[in-house]
């Protein structure tokens, strides 16, 4: 069996994988709904798609569109049956595997953040977003915030850490 290589996914596929793969903190921990798997997919996707952050997110509230969430959950499945995701069940840290077990501040919404199982893939995922030149921008300004959430969390969890 052949290794799955970025371009044989669907687009939205390539955001999921790409976005989970960032290392960001959940949105509660964040306190900031920016960083919800959703919204940084839809802002992702419609800078590569449409040209626009805004493509996807519905103009009165900013959040994704119903729409844009819909073909989310299908991208979760694809990636699913492919065996490059996990549905994680509801109760475990969000960042399951891939932070410090002491920093598990929030529960997994397991609709929205699947556990990456090719990380290999991931990996690969989030550098072809990060070569898009309108994209490159917004994730590293989230990655950037991310780092002050997660020295906030550690700070707060671990004070002599």
């Amino acid at each position: 069996m052949m290794a799955v290589q970025p371009e044989d996914l669907a687009p939205l596929e390539q955001v999921v994988l790409g976005v989970l793969s960032l290392g960001l903190p959940p949105s509660r921990a964040a306190g900031d709904d920016r960083f919800r798997v959703d919204y940084v997919c839809a802002v992702t996707h419609g800078l590569r798609s449409a040209g626009h952050a805004h493509a996807y997110l519905d103009a009165a509230s900013g959040r994704a569109t119903r729409e844009f969430r819909e073909q989310l959950e299908e991208a979760v499945r694809a990636l699913t049956e492919k065996g490059l995701v996990a549905q994680q069940p509801a109760g475990l840290p969000a960042a399951a595997g891939s932070i410090d077990a002491a920093l598990a501040v929030d529960m997994v919404d397991p609709d929205i953040h699947p556990a990456v199982l090719d990380r290999y893939l991931g990996q690969q995922c989030m550098e072809l977003l990060l070569r898009h030149p309108d994209v490159y921008p917004f994730l590293m300004e989230r990655y950037a915030k991310a780092g002050e959430v997660w020295r906030r969390i550690r700070e707060r969890l671990s004070p002599n850490w």
